[in-house]
């Protein structure tokens, strides 16, 4: 009878690890679809990004899809539409999660032309309401460490001109 519990045991190891192998076996297969933009600009400060700004292809996932876990790609999966152009954005101001919201051809040509030198305050605030970090009175990008934000989402660059990083926040000036 030992015998047959340790039998048992040795079952449910291979059964486990026969379910880990198939699912790393097909997230370790997505590395070959990582196709994606960045667009991600640099803080002038201390060099780190000021936001991470990256276009997914469609049919494909973002740079960071090489240090998921399969849970992970289990909710990329799930939740979204692989016949569009995503949008990943992390800035000063907020994030949209690591699945990102869908654009279409019109916002991705936006997005290219407004982070692309020479950079342009207007197509940038177009883009993002924290605008990825930019002072558009110094013409620098801040990361969110270099702009010293109040708990009300106002932000002030290193050399003191303030705007607000949050949309919710208003009105622009104080």
């Amino acid at each position: 009878m030992r015998f047959l519990g340790r039998q048992i045991k040795v079952l449910g190891f291979w059964s486990t690890f026969k379910t880990l192998y198939v699912s790393l076996k097909a997230t370790m297969n997505k590395n070959d679809d990582i196709k994606s933009i960045c667009l991600d600009p640099v803080c002038s400060k201390c060099g780190n990004l000021a936001a991470k700004i990256e276009i997914v292809e469609p049919n494909a996932y973002p740079n960071d899809a090489i240090k998921w876990n399969a849970k992970d790609y289990v909710h990329y999966n799930k939740f979204r539409d692989f016949k569009s152009n995503y949008l990943i954005y992390s800035g000063p101001g907020g994030s949209n999660g690591f699945i990102g919201n869908p654009i279409d051809l019109k916002r991705k040509a936006a997005l290219i032309d407004a982070f692309t030198k020479p950079y342009n305050a207007i197509l940038i605030r177009e883009q993002f309401y924290d605008m990825a970090g930019y002072c558009a009175t110094c013409n620098k990008f801040y990361c969110s460490k270099h702009w010293y934000t109040t708990s009300s989402g106002y932000g002030k660059c290193p050399k003191g001109h303030s705007k607000s990083l949050d949309p919710h926040w208003s009105p622009d000036v104080v």
